[in-house]
């Protein structure tokens, strides 16, 4: 305990650091209330069948992928509530334990209490892994997951390691859809220490079965679930050709270096991507002469690289992916310095790294227009059971069932439905709609990609005159999910109006 006495002190600190601006840092995305909303109603309706009750028109099906993330967001509803803090507290909690097992990773590559530390201390004041350890999403358990089984398989190990690896895959599965760029990592891993066919074998005859498993349960859910599944990661073009994929990988650090998103909060992690540009480059050079040491983590950043590619999801929360392996190259590089020159190099990165994520996160921890007040504005003027057309990134609002999103609005025509006849069904009492509807829709069909094609907008003001305008407020932050219009030169109105009843 004394010897890993000044980690976990590190540890308590971050934790108790990171709860003071948990809910202000980074802003809430609606993939955050997406998420906790279909949580909420599997826990109510007490069942793992059943999809996301905002989207009514919107193509959504049942599966058993990710069921697992569900079951584990449902204890901090019900301790906690229903609000942001209460599923990003899991994520933060995840981030925790990435940082245990990157110091005892550090720890077995350089065999030195205080450089682990120091690299552990670096890595946790990355605004990077602070973002994904804040973001009520999948991918700091993803990187959880990656981390036990780089641990389980760096040292030689035989069949058991391979089995637990296996096992934490197969759960992973549950957790995220594209856990199969853990698998790869793993593969890649495989390749690299040589165990031998039969961990392998292990390996992927257990994974194998865990997906089967999960596909199984999605199919008793939906007989239809691979057309559907497919269809709908169509939509993220996962059915281009491999070498399509491939070449997205320049514009995808492109767009991460340059903080080109569409709704995502994009850090400037500018000196990070070029310092593991350097770093990546002189250990594939070191790894010649000393092996393992670098290799394993070359192997491990080859093979996340290669399951983003397979899957042909490059999303902007994924890079977070990369970080604690780099960091480890990066550790091992410094190693070469010596005792003295190391330390001191990963102190001037860590007070670095600390002013950079300082300078951003200040911004938004503190900017006029909060979550809390976004909600406040809301619930002055509409009561969380009433049925709402709006936003879902007000979803922590509404009880179950409440909201219907905009998102649902481009599927009216197809369904033989004019803006009216979907707000008689639905009982609709409340309509919220901000200025970035008009925005996006006079520069269509640029932003199509964010609420889907925004034809339903000029029947929707034409209903909005048959009723009463009640609140008027402006959010620069979340009347606009567009982050390039967010705190811009231009003011977004949010208007709640009180709709005729039927």
């Amino acid at each position: 305990m004394r010897k890993h006495g000044p980690f976990i002190c590190f540890l308590v600190l971050w934790l108790g650091g990171n709860l003071l601006f948990l809910e202000r840092f980074p802003f809430v995305h609606s993939d955050e209330p997406w998420l906790a909303g279909l949580t909420r109603a599997m826990l109510e309706s007490g069942s793992l069948n059943g999809t996301e009750p905002f989207f009514d028109l919107k193509p959504r099906f049942p599966h058993a992928i990710k069921s697992l993330f569900h079951l584990l967001q449902m204890p901090f509803l019900q301790i906690f509530g229903y609000g942001a803090f209460s599923f990003r507290l899991l994520s933060l909690l995840g981030g925790a334990g990435c940082l245990i097992l990157f110091h005892a990773l550090a720890l077995r590559l350089a065999g030195s209490g205080a450089i682990a530390l120091l690299a552990s201390v670096l890595l946790g004041v990355d605004i990077q892994f602070i973002y994904a350890s804040h973001f009520a999403r999948q991918e700091i358990l993803v990187l959880l997951a990656m981390l036990a089984c780089f641990l389980l398989l760096a040292r030689p190990s035989g069949k058991p390691r391979a089995v637990a690896a296996a096992v934490i895959t197969g759960l992973c599965i549950g957790v995220h859809p594209n856990a199969f760029i853990l698998a790869a990592m793993c593969g890649a891993l495989f390749l690299v220490i040589r165990s031998g066919w039969r961990p392998v074998a292990a390996y992927a005859g257990i994974t194998g079965l865990f997906a089967a498993a999960f596909v199984g349960i999605s199919l008793a859910f939906d007989p239809d679930f691979f057309r559907h599944y497919f269809a709908f990661g169509s939509e993220f073009l996962i059915d281009s050709s491999l070498p399509a994929k491939i070449r997205e990988t320049g514009p995808y650090f492109q767009r991460l270096y340059y903080r080109v998103s569409g709704t995502y909060y994009t850090p400037d992690i500018r000196p990070q991507l070029v310092l593991f540009l350097f770093v990546t480059a002189l250990s594939a050079i070191a790894a010649i002469r000393s092996g393992r040491r670098f290799a394993l983590p070359l192997a491990a950043l080859f093979g996340i690289w290669a399951g983003m590619a397979l899957v042909g999801r490059f999303s902007q929360p994924y890079v977070i992916f990369f970080f604690p392996f780099c960091y480890l190259l990066l550790t091992a590089l410094l190693q070469g310095l010596g005792k003295t020159l190391a330390p001191l190099c990963l102190c001037a990165c860590i007070g670095l790294a600390g002013w950079l994520c300082a300078a951003q996160v200040w911004p938004v921890a503190t900017q006029p227009f909060q979550y809390e007040g976004y909600l406040a504005n809301i619930a002055a003027a509409v009561p969380p059971g009433a049925k709402t057309i709006g936003n879902l990134n007000a979803g922590y609002h509404f009880a179950n069932g409440a909201l219907r999103d905009y998102r649902n609005l481009p599927y009216l025509k197809k369904n033989g439905l004019s803006f009216a006849d979907y707000a008689r069904d639905n009982a609709v009492e409340y309509v919220i709609v901000s200025d970035e509807l008009r925005f996006l829709y006079e520069r269509r069909p640029v932003w199509n990609g964010i609420y889907g094609t925004i034809n339903f907008l000029p029947e929707m003001e034409e209903y909005l005159r048959t009723c009463a305008l009640v609140r008027t407020f402006t959010d620069n932050q979340y009347g606009v999910r567009v982050t390039r219009f967010q705190n811009g030169g231009r003011d977004f109105a949010v208007r709640i109006y009180h709709c005729p009843r039927p």
